[in-house]
């Protein structure tokens, strides 16, 4: 009896992690379409990773500055993260 409990409560873990991922998946999705540059407007292209883009601090709000605007900013020498 004792087997048949802990197949169910490990069932029950294995259907919860993959509820879990589904939902985390959607609103990783969702949070995607809402990124955009703060400068420019452009949006992440296909596949790409906005790990890599900065985090403007001068605002209040989160705003982020895709790789070719600061990298403009850099080359200008007008670096503002």
């Amino acid at each position: 009896m004792a087997s048949f409990s802990r197949k169910l409560k490990r069932k029950n873990l294995v259907l919860q992690r993959k509820a879990f991922m589904k939902d985390f998946k959607r609103s990783m999705a969702n949070f995607k379409k809402q990124v955009k540059c703060s400068q420019c407007g452009r949006y992440p292209n296909e596949g790409e990773n906005i790990d890599e883009w900065r985090i403007n601090k001068s605002s209040e709000s989160i705003d982020l500055t895709c790789t070719d605007c600061y990298n403009k900013n850099e080359s200008e020498g007008k670096s503002e993260v």
